[in-house]
């Protein structure tokens, strides 16, 4: 699939944000309870899902690896993950509408078509627009190298260190991630698109590239295994991306459900059962202290 300049733009959504310790966020809706603090006697009141829904209809936009089409078939994390929780909201009937560009989701939304959207990142632009679930994944920076990475590089400081070159996407953070990390200019090497910044490290031009985490790992696969994408590590100086479902604004009784939903999958473990298999590690789990006040915040 080729990726246009709007998809690569749209990685820029995803990530965090800190929370007290014994809290956890909600936006716009009140803080789930701490189970710690529920004496045994006291039942569990949370609610499933006020007023109950037959159906909910959620927007998925087609975004490798977040959506993966497979024999006509919608699957993925994104959609996954979705219709887990919905599942256990006791939801009968989910719907996934494929959505083909950033630019349709708040039509979407504002004319009832679909009652929340994955496969979004969290943006401060967006969040005017749009409420955000709690965080549900996040994507570092990563290098994509050889095979075998012959030069060990994994992090800016050791492409400083090494004297080697890196290759980034014009105008996308990475360019100015290896600027700030200490990177010389003259071992920076901006390139327009994604094809190119891959044949700079095939062809010998860059001796890495940086990208965020799970993009690098679809890009690569186009490569038959000549690139490679090393461990990813935080990006310095701003957050990585975050990744979220996204509601229409004042859309709470089903958000705060689904939230609630949300974070029991990421606790109980099951959320690294379902995204395994599309090639999510404990590395693309939201840490702790994420929330998506700070992520709508930029840090």
């Amino acid at each position: 699939m080729a990726w246009t300049r709007r998809q690569l733009l749209s990685r820029t959504t995803f990530l965090g944000a800190a929370v007290a310790v014994g809290c956890s966020s909600r936006v716009g809706g009140s803080p789930r309870p701490d189970p710690a603090a529920r004496s045994a006697s006291q039942p569990d009141l949370t609610p499933s899902i006020i007023p109950p829904l037959d159906r909910v209809t959620v927007g998925i936009l087609s975004y490798p690896p977040y959506t993966v089409e497979n024999g006509g078939e919608v699957t993925g994390p994104v959609p996954e993950v979705a219709r887990a929780v919905l599942g256990q909201l006791d939801i009968p009937e989910v719907e996934l509408m494929t959505l083909p560009e950033e630019a349709a989701v708040l039509a979407a939304l504002a004319a009832g078509q679909v009652d929340l959207v994955g496969g979004l990142a969290i943006r401060a632009d967006l969040c005017g627009e749009l409420t955000f679930s709690v965080p549900d994944h996040v994507s570092g920076t990563a290098l994509i190298v050889p095979a075998g990475n012959p030069k060990g590089l994994t992090t800016y400081a050791e492409v400083v260190a090494k004297g080697a070159t890196v290759a980034v996407m014009n105008n996308l953070p990475e360019q100015q991630d290896t600027a700030k990390a200490g990177v010389p200019a003259a071992s920076i090497l901006p390139v327009p698109s994604p094809t190119e910044l891959l044949a700079a490290v095939q062809d010998g031009g860059a001796d890495c590239a940086a990208f965020d985490d799970l993009s690098a790992r679809e890009l690569v696969k186009t490569f038959g295994g000549e690139l490679v994408v090393a461990k990813p590590f935080p990006p310095p100086n701003r957050l990585p991306l975050v990744g979220a479902y996204a509601f229409a604004t004042g859309s709470t009784e089903l958000l705060d459900s689904f939230n609630n939903r949300l974070r029991d999958l990421h606790e109980s473990g099951d959320w690294m059962q379902i995204v395994a298999p599309f090639g999510f590690t404990e590395d693309h789990a939201p840490p702790p202290d994420l929330t998506t006040e700070k992520a709508c915040a930029g840090g």
